[in-house]
């Protein structure tokens, strides 16, 4: 008898934790004012330090907050998004994501300009050119082709049309 009510007791604390899981899964998928700031000084911090250990960590812990968070949603042009994912080049994963996290921050940082796509992604390539700035700055061989035209028009002043022609 007592071996039945030892039983009865754990399947009743298993199915209230189980009841439970979801409820916090569910709290978790609305970013905080402190996560928000987190996620922008960290994709600030990338733009000076995109291979520091340490904030590359940030990163990706920010990166993933975003992706999980329901409550924002960063329209990312597909045409930049793809450019970025799909380089030949050994930092295209710090560069996708600078793309995507500075994507973010902007829509957190200006939340009167969230329909300003083009400002948006003028943005997150500016901050993309930082970082990759800062990887040749400790790596001066990590050249890409593709970000050193883009380096180019910005100097040129041609970035943001060419921006707008590849995102819309």
């Amino acid at each position: 008898m007592w071996i039945k009510s030892v039983g009865w007791f754990c399947v009743l604390v298993l199915s209230g934790l189980v009841a439970l899981i979801p409820q916090r899964a569910a709290a978790q998928d609305t970013s905080t004012t402190e996560e928000r700031e987190q996620w922008v000084a960290t994709t600030h911090k990338l733009e000076s330090s995109p291979l520091d250990d340490s904030v590359n960590k940030q990163g990706e812990s920010a990166l993933k907050q975003v992706s999980d968070a329901h409550d924002i949603h960063v329209p990312l042009c597909p045409s930049l998004l793809s450019e970025f994912n799909g380089m030949k080049y050994s930092y295209s994963h710090q560069i996708t994501r600078q793309y995507m996290l500075a994507s973010t921050a902007f829509l957190i940082e200006n939340p009167d300009k969230t329909s300003d796509l083009g400002a948006m992604n003028m943005a997150a390539v500016e901050s993309v050119l930082k970082a990759y700035n800062a990887i040749l700055q400790q790596k001066p061989e990590a050249k890409s082709k593709a970000l050193d035209d883009l380096l180019k028009k910005q100097r040129q002043g041609k970035v943001k049309d060419s921006i707008q022609k590849q995102c819309h």
